[in-house]
């Protein structure tokens, strides 16, 4: 058997993010927006940026990243986290917009090309040499290809879930989504993580923003979110699935876990813009202050 490479596999989005603050949208008119950054964008790339900050070993798949402006700033940021990329170089690049309202909410439109499932590489090989699996749930029944591989092998596996990719949800341990996106389940986020277990994952978690989080693991827990000055929403749910990905590898309890997820979307709203590092020291004095 091969050892063991990385700490975690991701695999799903990658993208070029352009966001910038906007005082509302309203149909047929043009709209200025300001202080606007450019940044790593997609919610695996994310996750991945993340983790690597904390000081773990990632490997990042999905894409696709062309042989363009766009590519070539993405490869070089994510070179540059130490992050080991397992990507296709035909097409282009994903670009998104993101316009974030004065309570940082956002609202984001994704140009991508129409690439099919069958065309994106799925990197099975990299599952058994990797502590953890987390996979956004873009790419459909490659999602669930991924999943079944890592609980054959035994490797812990997370799905950002929404509404749409119920069908493959059991073939991960773990599946977490924000409200907004399994709101046609119920209205009740507790109730949606209930149903989302029922679809055969072992955790279930429901983020919720300011009103914090509930996870479904055979009883309900509902964690509050820590209180801190919200710029920016944008990435702040894989910034959580970081988190909590970060406790799991240092062994910690679920509830620990959600505290750490927690805690690091809390930082990442905090700033400008989809990513931003974070640090082992300022993760855990907030989780600590609360």
């Amino acid at each position: 058997m091969m050892s063991v490479k990385y700490d975690a596999l991701c695999y799903g989005a990658i993208a070029l993010d352009i966001s910038g603050r906007i005082a509302g949208l309203s149909p047929g008119t043009q709209e200025s927006a300001t202080s606007y950054e450019i940044s790593p964008g997609g919610d695996a790339t994310l996750v991945a940026l993340t983790l690597a900050g904390l000081g773990w070993k990632v490997a990042l798949a999905g894409g696709p990243i062309g042989r363009d402006p766009m590519g070539d700033y993405l490869r070089d940021q994510i070179s540059e986290a130490g992050i080991d990329l397992y990507v296709d170089y035909k097409g282009k690049t994903s670009v998104s917009v993101v316009a974030v309202d004065p309570a940082g909410e956002r609202t984001a439109i994704t140009f991508h090309e129409d690439t099919p499932l069958e065309k994106i590489p799925v990197p099975l090989e990299l599952v058994r040499r990797s502590r953890s699996l987390y996979v956004c749930g873009c790419y459909g029944e490659n999602a669930a290809v991924l999943g079944e591989k890592a609980r054959a092998e035994g490797v812990p596996s997370m799905l950002n879930a929404s509404s749409g990719n119920l069908s493959f949800i059991g073939s991960f341990d773990i599946a977490i989504a924000s409200e907004a996106n399994v709101k046609s389940l119920a209205a009740d986020p507790g109730e949606a993580a209930a149903i989302m277990r029922a679809g055969g994952v072992r955790t279930a978690i429901v983020t919720m923003g300011e009103r914090g989080c509930v996870c479904c693991a055979g009883e309900q827990t509902v964690l509050p979110a820590y209180e801190v000055g919200v710029v920016d929403c944008t990435g702040a749910g894989a910034a959580f699935a970081a988190g909590f990905t970060h406790a799991g590898l240092l062994g910690m309890k679920l509830r620990d876990q959600l505290r750490y997820g927690s805690a690091a979307g809390a930082l990442k709203c905090q700033y400008r813009g989809s990513y931003r590092r974070i640090s082992r020291e300022e993760l855990e004095q907030l989780v600590k202050s609360g």
